[in-house]
């Protein structure tokens, strides 16, 4: 009998006890990397700020009083980036999972559905509540 010819094949104990190590550790890193309230306020500034001026802060014709009123636009969204952390605490509702959060921002016109995990933030939808015409 060749000795290099009998395969060894794992135990269903040890393939359940490397798998629930694979599992809790994946866990783990969920748990660690699932991002806070500051680290989405953060984010969500950046975001509204873009927002804002790509959609809010647009001219619709070419004319001068369209221009100006887009200029004004993005002065104003620069001046109240200050403000903008304080509006979204107060406006965020955060629901933690423990491996992820997710975060839903109601501001006047619009109601933003976030998740965060891995440390990263990904925008699910973005709803306007109410018809603005």
């Amino acid at each position: 009998m060749n000795p290099l010819s009998q395969s060894k094949s794992l135990s269903l104990s040890t393939i359940a006890i490397i798998s629930g190590a694979i599992l809790a550790l994946f866990g783990g890193m969920l748990i660690f990397t699932n991002p806070n309230q500051r680290q989405y306020e953060e984010f969500a500034e950046e975001q509204l700020s873009i927002y804002a001026k790509e959609n809010l802060c647009q001219a619709d014709a070419s004319g001068l009083d369209q221009v100006i009123k887009s200029q004004v636009c993005h002065m104003m969204v620069e001046a109240g980036r200050g403000q903008i952390p304080r509006v979204i605490r107060e406006t965020t509702q955060r629901k933690d999972y423990l491996v992820l959060s997710i975060y839903e921002t109601n501001l006047y016109l619009y109601r933003f559905r976030t998740i965060g995990i891995f440390n990263y933030f990904y925008v699910l939808d973005v709803d306007q509540l109410y018809d603005q015409n």
